[in-house]
């Protein structure tokens, strides 16, 4: 066999191997990644405190059920720096675990967040002209407490407006929990409280946040505000999902 042919093959031999020693590294970190035991160290405590001492929060006490909520200024809105926890029906404990509702709020669908009956989960509520016309109000409370109410796409994107141009949502997640840490740079403290579909199948627990607007998004959707560990967005989701709720202040 001619010499040249047989370091050729070496050659072959090792760009093949390198190479796979390099892809089952990738392979490797990127399943360490995804795996259910890759966490966010920092603990809960630890980074709450440290919003505490950084940040002027105020608080609120929903007079329903006693439960106190942070409060934080950004821009000219004022929003609960926590995931409301009312007990309501269709609302849901994060991951169907209640010890997780302290931390992350309770998980509710659009007609329990706008506190309508659940037939319009398929249809436009403008079937009924006078809930409708209550619901365009600005203001207009849903499930919220006395005094604040559930955000509009509007009210939303003006929270989005004092993020970077090209922001993947770092401002706005917490430091713990997530995969990716957020720089919290507001103190809205975004949690991954996951969602639940209505088949009773929660996903997404300490991956993802999703957020109520009060704006429909056809027949069946609404819009949300949805954070992952590294995009941030405005879209559509089945109004029969639940998913929390973050209250901004009425004006």
């Amino acid at each position: 066999m001619h010499i040249s042919f047989v370091i050729f093959n070496i050659i072959v031999l090792v760009i093949i191997a390198v190479s796979a020693f390099f892809l089952g590294r990738y392979v490797k970190k990127a399943n360490e990644k995804e795996s259910p035991d890759a966490k966010n160290t920092t603990p809960y405590e630890d980074c709450l405190a440290h919003n505490e001492k950084i940040y002027n929060y105020g608080t609120f006490t929903d007079a329903r059920d006693g439960e106190t909520y942070r409060t934080i200024q950004i821009g000219d809105q004022i929003w609960m720096a926590e995931n409301l926890r009312f007990k309501a029906k269709d609302s849901y404990a994060p991951d169907n675990e209640e010890s997780n509702v302290k931390k992350f709020g309770r998980l509710y669908t659009w007609t329990s967040a706008l506190d309508i009956p659940p037939e319009f989960s398929e249809q436009s509520p403008a079937k009924d002209i006078e809930m409708y016309r209550k619901m365009k109000d600005p203001n207009y409370q849903g499930i919220a407490p006395e005094g604040w109410h559930i955000p509009s796409n509007k009210e939303w994107e003006q929270l989005l407006s004092h993020l970077s141009e090209k922001s993947n949502g770092r401002e706005l997640r917490s430091t713990c929990f997530w995969l990716e840490p957020g720089y919290d740079s507001f103190g809205f403290f975004a949690l991954p409280a996951g969602y639940r579909f209505d088949n009773g199948t929660f996903n997404h627990f300490g991956r993802r946040a999703r957020f109520w607007s009060k704006d429909e998004y056809g027949k069946s959707n609404a819009f949300r505000l949805g954070l992952t560990d590294n995009s941030i967005d405005i879209e559509g989701v089945y109004r029969s999902d639940a998913i929390s709720i973050r209250c901004v202040k009425n004006v």
